[in-house]
């Protein structure tokens, strides 16, 4: 299903569905709202040990949501930090406005049908 005004086009949309694949995921979730509350990049041995994790298992969720364009891993020196795209989000965080407006837009017109059926009916 497509909201707004018009198709978007397939590259868009295979962004999108990359997105919402990598934040389905718990660990990457928390991974990038770490990143969001994070006053600079985290190095990865920082994120890691922050939630728990080995450092292979921290890069390839890192791996996910870089494919998915949510994340850059970038050397810093001797490691690499982890940067938040809010780009990937935004555009996320569109759909999802979309999808609200359309499906309020549905129940609003079902509460009119239900308020003009009980007029009728009194």
């Amino acid at each position: 299903m497509v909201y707004g005004s018009g198709a978007a086009d397939a590259a868009a949309d295979d962004r999108l569905d990359a997105v919402f694949a990598a934040l389905a995921h718990p660990v990457r979730r928390e991974l990038v709202q770490s990143l969001a509350r994070a006053d600079a990049p985290l190095t990865m041995g920082r994120a890691a040990a922050a939630h728990g994790l080995s450092p292979q298992l921290l890069n390839k969720h890192a791996a996910a949501l870089e494919r998915a364009g949510v994340v850059r891993r970038v050397p810093r020196g001797r490691e690499k930090v982890l940067e938040l795209d809010a780009a990937a989000l935004a555009a996320a965080q569109q759909w999802i406005g979309e999808a609200r407006a359309f499906w309020q837009q549905r129940f609003d017109a079902l509460d009119q049908y239900i308020a003009d059926l009980e007029d009728e009916s009194a």
